[in-house]
């Protein structure tokens, strides 16, 4: 897989459009997704003016609606999906294990949010267009 030349981290865009870093504030961000969509857009748009030689390779990390891919897909048909398969015992080690001040609920909780179970619905949606990669 070929290293990115430039990486747009969703939760920093949601940060950006929410003013906030709490955790609740942002997995409240389902309504959000046309406009995070249209940020999202506009990052790869700057970036790929800065680029005029060449086509560069744009990681967009960490979308987790549906509406948001398929927004993506109408501008860049021809985008790799990535799915990172991280068995829940080890989500749950990873969120216990960074401590960070926003986790203030347990993972069980915070796994079973609206916005973490919409990320599972692009692995149903888009299940036959996925490049999957084991991430334990």
């Amino acid at each position: 897989m070929q290293e990115a030349d430039k990486r747009i981290i969703v939760s920093d865009v949601v940060k950006s459009i929410v003013n906030s870093s709490n955790r609740d504030a942002l997995q409240n961000s389902l309504h959000f997704d046309i406009l995070i969509a249209e940020r999202i857009l506009s990052q790869i748009y700057e970036y790929r003016l800065q680029c005029s030689n060449q086509e560069p390779h744009i990681v967009i990390d960490g979308i987790r609606q549906v509406s948001i891919v398929n927004t993506i897909r109408v501008y860049f048909p021809e985008a790799e999906i990535v799915w990172l398969e991280v068995p829940t015992e080890e989500r749950k080690r990873r969120y216990e294990a960074r401590k960070d001040i926003k986790d203030v609920e347990p993972f069980e909780i915070a796994d079973n949010k609206p916005i973490e179970l919409e990320c599972q619905k692009i692995f149903e949606v888009f299940r036959e267009r996925l490049t999957i990669i084991n991430n334990c």
